[in-house]
């Protein structure tokens, strides 16, 4: 009779870890990639039109990007910009629609499993794509100092192919945008927002690496702009915080009390555009 009672009980522990462990699992997927392959916009609906281009990263996988020219003859600056976790560079490529018209090149590329870019994304292939992106873009477009961009998950990709190419390709400042320096503290932060994952929290250290996060020190020499809005419920303002106390001088934190996620520069009448030209200006100097 005690086995017979032990044995149900027993199961319903295995049934119960095993679809809190598929909780978990599908949580942190959905967390850090959710890519797609169909064309959200048209650049030529807002009278941009891109060089399509086509790149190898080390694994020889070929990846997909837009190449956006400055309005001058004498453009001020390149940026390279690495996006978020969802969709693809035809979504993206509108947050920074504007840098032409101030004089700026950037350069948007989408990680393996994105649009038109092959393979499937990891933090390792997605770092070794930002790897190739800056590479690409220092021997084909600008040989100088290149601003680098990151929005959200793009942030922890774009510090951690900075500290694997400074060395090699100049990078004149680093610009983390509504992001974080670790994939095991976000996952474990939505994981405590929900009372069926909430239980699973330790696990994250177990299941979930962050081998290929940024030791956010080591960006420096190179400049840090931490910008995140204090209204982002995706990625919280802690985080932004935290990526701020863990880099070296030279670095800034530009809060905006008004901004939440991935809104930064078409909030407050566009603002806050100038507010981060006129720092990586200061930045230079």
């Amino acid at each position: 009779m005690s086995d017979m009672i032990k044995k149900p009980c027993y199961n319903f522990f295995i049934f119960t870890k095993l679809i809190l462990l598929g909780l978990f699992l599908t949580s942190c997927s959905s967390l850090m990639y959710y890519p797609q392959p169909q064309q959200f916009f048209d650049p030529a609906k807002f009278n941009l039109k891109p060089e399509e281009i086509f790149f190898k990263n080390k694994e020889g996988q070929t990846l997909h990007g837009w190449w956006f020219q400055a309005n001058t003859s004498k453009p001020k600056g390149t940026w390279i910009f690495f996006h978020g976790n969802a969709e693809n560079l035809t979504s993206h490529f509108l947050s920074l629609s504007w840098l032409p018209a101030e004089g700026y090149n950037y350069f948007i590329f989408d990680y393996p499993g994105y649009g038109k870019s092959e393979g499937k994304p990891s933090p390792y292939h997605n770092v070794i794509s930002g790897n190739a992106a800056i590479e690409w873009v220092h021997q084909n477009k600008d040989p100088n100092p290149l601003i680098v961009y990151g929005q959200s998950m793009g942030g922890i990709v774009a510090m951690r192919s900075v500290i694997e190419v400074k060395n090699h390709f100049p990078i004149q400042v680093v610009i983390a945008d509504g992001s974080f320096s670790s994939f095991q503290r976000i996952a474990r932060k939505k994981l405590s927002q929900h009372a069926l994952t909430w239980l699973i929290q330790p696990f994250v250290y177990v299941l979930l690496s962050d081998r290929w996060a940024p030791d956010v020190n080591k960006i420096s020499p190179i400049p840090l702009i931490v910008m995140h809005g204090e209204n982002d419920f995706v990625v919280e303002f802690e985080h932004g915080k935290k990526v701020f106390k863990e880099a070296k001088e030279p670095k800034i934190l530009l809060s905006f009390p008004k901004g939440s996620h991935g809104d930064l520069f078409w909030v407050e009448g566009k603002a806050y555009r100038k507010t981060v030209l006129d720092q990586i200006n200061q930045m230079k100097k």
